[in-house]
This record gives C-alpha cells, sequence and structure tokens, in this order.
C-alpha cells in the first residue's frame, strides 16, 4: 500500500509538472520578502509524513481499556491501549512468591555450616587419635581409628553435598529472577505504549474487542516535522545542495502568506530521461502546525 501511494504521489506530481515545474521570481501569491530574484522555486511540491505506524496489538486478549482520544498528540512511551492482563498479573504474583522462595532457599547456609563443623570436629578427633597412637601404641585401637576416618570421609562428603546444593539453590534463584522478569515484562506488554511521537489520526480497535498479537490498534502520525518532495531540473542542481537552507509555502494563490524553514535532506541521483528532472526532499519543522500531510506546496531554494 505504501509503494502503491508513494507512485501516485510521484504520477501526481509529475503529471502537474509538465509544461516546467522551476519558475523564478514572480510567481503569484508569494510575498516579495520570501522570494528573491535568483531564488529557484520548486512548483508542485508535495508535503508527507516522515513517520507514520499503525500500532498493533502485542498480546492477546479484550481491549479493556483506550487511553487516548483522535487527535490526542502523545509522546514515545505514552499508554495507548490497555489490554485485559488479569491473567498475566496471576502469573507475575505466582512468580514473585516463587522467587521469595528460591531467595530463601539459596541465602539459607544452615546445611554448610553444619559439615564444616562436622569435617573440623572429626578432623580433630582423627588428629588426637593419631597422636595418641604415637605415645601409647594401639591405643586407640586401629579399629577406632578406622571408624573415625570413616566419620571423616562422610562429613567431607556432606560438606560437598550441601556446597552442590548451595550451588543449584543459588541457580535456582536466578531462575526465579528471570521468571519473574519475564512476567513482569508480559503484564507490560497489554498496555500499549507509543512507539513514536505524533498525533493519535485514528483510532481502528474498540473497547470491549478481542485482539490479536499483530492487529493494528491505533494510527499515530508524527506532524510536527514533515517532508516535502518535489522535482527539480537537471541544470540546476548544483553541487552541495544536500543540507541548503529551503522555505516552504501552501500553494495557495489567494493571499500572501509566511514561508516555513527547513532544508534539503535528499536529492536524488537518478534522473528521469524524459524532463531531466531529479527528485528532491527537504524537511521543515511543522511545530507551529502550519501545514498537513497532502497538501501542495512550493519548495523555495534561496540564492547563495
Amino acid at each position: 500500500m505504501n509503494q502503491r501511494r508513494a507512485r501516485d504521489n510521484r504520477l501526481n506530481l509529475k503529471m502537474a509538472a509538465l509544461g516546467g515545474i522551476v519558475l523564478l521570481f514572480g510567481t503569484y501569491g508569494l510575498s516579495n520578502a520570501i522570494v528573491g530574484p535568483l531564488d529557484i522555486i520548486v512548483d508542485p511540491a508535495l508535503i508527507k509524513v516522515i513517520e507514520e505506524v499503525e500500532v498493533p496489538a502485542l498480546q492477546e486478549g479484550p481491549v479493556h481499556e483506550i487511553l487516548v482520544k483522535e487527535g490526542q498528540l502523545v509522546s514515545v512511551g505514552d499508554s495507548l491501549v490497555q489490554i485485559d492482563d488479569q491473567k498475566a498479573i496471576f502469573k507475575k504474583t505466582q512468580a514473585e512468591l516463587e522467587h521469595r522462595i528460591s531467595v530463601k532457599k539459596a541465602s539459607d547456609e544452615s546445611s554448610i555450616q553444619r559439615a564444616e563443623v562436622e569435617v573440623r570436629v572429626t578432623s580433630s578427633s582423627l588428629q588426637r587419635a593419631m597422636e595418641s597412637r604415637k605415645r601409647f601404641p594401639d591405643t586407640p585401637s586401629q579399629a577406632e581409628v578406622d571408624e573415625i576416618e570413616l566419620r571423616v570421609a562422610n562429613a567431607k562428603q556432606n560438606l560437598q553435598e550441601a556446597t552442590t546444593n548451595r550451588q543449584l539453590a543459588e541457580l535456582a534463584r536466578d531462575l526465579a529472577a528471570n521468571n519473574l522478569a519475564n512476567s513482569v515484562f508480559e503484564v507490560d506488554r497489554h498496555r500499549i505504549k507509543a512507539p513514536i511521537q505524533g498525533a493519535v489520526i485514528e483510532m481502528i480497535a474498540r473497547r470491549g474487542e478481542w485482539v490479536r498479537p499483530g492487529q493494528p490498534l491505533l494510527r499515530i502520525m508524527r506532524i510536527d516535522r514533515l517532508r516535502v518532495e518535489g522535482f527539480l531540473k537537471r541544470d540546476l542542481v548544483r553541487p552541495g545542495l544536500v543540507d541548503s537552507p529551503v522555505i516552504v509555502v501552501l500553494e495557495e494563490k489567494d493571499r500572501e502568506q509566511d514561508g516555513v524553514a527547513g532544508k534539503i535532506v535528499f536529492v536524488s541521483p537518478e534522473v528521469d530521461s524524459a524532463d531531466r528532472t531529479q527528485r528532491i526532499v527537504a524537511e521543515v519543522d511543522n511545530s507551529k502546525m502550519q501545514l498537513a500531510p497532502g497538501l501542495r506546496a512550493r519548495i523555495i531554494i534561496p540564492s547563495r
């Protein structure tokens, strides 16, 4: 659809441009203060949007609340539509509880501390037994020494198991934290936010309507900054034209008007073989809302 619209716009401009699209000073309706005798006027030019987006649903469910109205200006991150999120909230609550449990388990050091004490005590008992046998042979007996050594080995094994269990508990805590973050993310995806700055120009979904991921909910168009496209004769395309200042005025012949300042952001390297013109694109600040997408205009390129 966007490609067809672009082709239609180009065709309209070309049809309107038959007979020459570059005029010099003397165009009707332009103030002498705007146009100089050596300035170039690209006429006609078409005003277009720079950014326009259909904001989609990210989660499946009924539309719970619409938080904006048509014509309302929004900034990036502003809330637009709330999709019912009760099920996601229940999952988030469960994830919070599981995370709290995992944190408790991961912070419990009692098993390791008990195993460390057991290793220390049995090791001390073995050391005393070996010192006693040096002074008093066969006291304690070899069987008793073997039994103490077995207790030491068991204590060390218990310590190793307690350390492993602690590491597993820490991994389980990290997994629970990840699940909690994912549940928070899922809840947040039920609140649709503005991806660009602009005006809400169309509400597509209605309250109570069941929507699916990817389904458009509303349309936002950026209108504080616009682009203006026209065609310039090849002979008048000069080096360094990009970033050149321009003045854009509406194609209104019934009154003089002030222009809107901007600059050229693109000059197509492609030359139309039929009329030897190149497409130029300018961007203008439309914060005062003097222009509107879809209107015809003129681009004035002041002489240097």
